[in-house]
């Protein structure tokens, strides 16, 4: 084969696998042609020169401080914003600890503070259980001896990231240490949020992603039901009343509270509500019947279709007086010939996606307060 026939051939294959490459939800795309809500821009401006408080907490996989910087970052790409330096600091003392991660955003129309909850290091110790068993070592593996079956590459990857290193915090979190987990949690929590004066007009955000979205819920939902008057009561109550946007990225409280249900329950019998529909019940009667748009606490559930481990959020188990609740499509990473979307990318990539992270920061429609794109 001459040298010019091969670079035909060369430039065919990839024409080929261009157009077999797509898409499909970017822009993405809301379920509902009416979906409308604040983003982070717009919730800044009304918190009254105070700044607007912006809860993070990752989900499953391991994840470091360096997290909280990389969602951080993207979020702010729409804005014209000054960041502080960031400072870490662990929750509590005694075994492995919640790292929190604050820094301050000051932007033209206002102020936010983000604090990033990173759960990963009440896992790890756990996970390094399972080194042995990677080919190509993650980092919580490093140093740990090498894996000599043979294995496919694609085999090899999955197996190494998405069983051995995320799909085990599942497995912990459902099991025994899910008490210790969330009394780790509520630790957090508390050092963020118990010290605050924090006028209840001042609106907090939460992005949260994939399981750590149940993990807030679940903890906030036992805080509150702890002693009335009580600190933790308290703190977990005026969270859920100052609470004006919640997004929620790659959302599996559909397949996670299979795990707080009984079996032999008749067939057609409905679930109890999950932690998340208590939570929202708690929300003050003033608050609930609240008219006013700024009152309003909006739920946004981000899915990858192709995400295997997402799904939509039911608007009728969530909506409510004062409650609205929107779904939107996007799409994490390129889909090759209608066949497949890489499923680490389509599950962990919803808050490094630039177009999910200006839909939170400039809110739908656009605010006018972001940068034009």
């Amino acid at each position: 084969m001459n040298t010019l026939t091969w670079i035909r051939r060369a430039l065919l294959l990839i024409v080929l696998m261009l157009c077999a490459c797509s898409t499909p939800y970017r822009p993405p795309q809301p379920l509902d042609a009416n979906t409308n809500f604040p983003g982070l821009i717009d919730l800044a401006a009304r918190a009254g020169g105070k700044s607007a408080d912006v809860l993070l907490v990752h989900g499953i996989c391991t994840h470091d401080a360096s997290w909280a910087g990389v969602v951080v970052s993207q979020l702010m790409q729409p804005l014209t914003a000054a960041t502080s330096p960031t400072s870490a600091r662990a929750a509590g003392t005694g075994g492995p600890q919640i790292q929190i991660v604050s820094s301050n955003v000051a932007t033209s129309a206002g102020k936010l503070r983000f604090d990033a909850l990173i759960w990963s290091p009440l896992t790890t110790p756990l996970k390094r259980q399972l080194c042995y068993d990677q080919t190509g070592k993650s980092s919580v593996c490093e140093g740990t001896q090498s894996f000599t079956p043979s294995r496919a590459r694609l085999n090899a990857r999955f197996k190494d990231g998405l069983i051995d290193d995320c799909l085990p915090d599942a497995l912990v979190y459902q099991g025994v240490a899910r008490d210790d987990i969330q009394r780790r949690m509520r630790d957090a929590i508390l050092q963020v949020m118990g010290t605050s004066e924090t006028s209840p007009e001042v609106p907090l955000v939460v992005i949260s992603h994939s399981m750590g979205s149940k993990i807030l819920f679940d903890t906030l939902l036992r805080m509150s039901e702890e002693a009335p008057g009580s600190p933790a009561a308290l703190v977990a109550q005026r969270a859920v009343d100052r609470l004006r946007l919640l997004v929620m990225a790659a959302n599996q409280i559909p397949l996670l509270s299979l795990a707080d249900q009984q079996i032999g329950a008749a067939p057609l019998a409905a679930a109890g509500p999950d932690s998340l529909q208590r939570l929202l019940q708690k929300r003050l009667p003033a608050k609930r019947a609240a008219a006013a748009v700024d009152q309003r606490l909006t739920l946004v559930a981000f899915t990858d279709p192709n995400d295997l481990l997402s799904y939509t959020l039911p608007p009728e188990k969530y909506a409510g007086e004062g409650v609205v609740v929107y779904n939107i499509l996007a799409s994490n990473a390129p889909t090759y010939f209608g066949l497949l979307e890489r499923p680490d990318y389509a599950h962990l990539n919803y808050l490094t996606n630039p177009d999910v992270g200006r839909l939170i920061t400039c809110g739908l429609p656009a605010s006018a307060l972001c940068k034009r794109e």
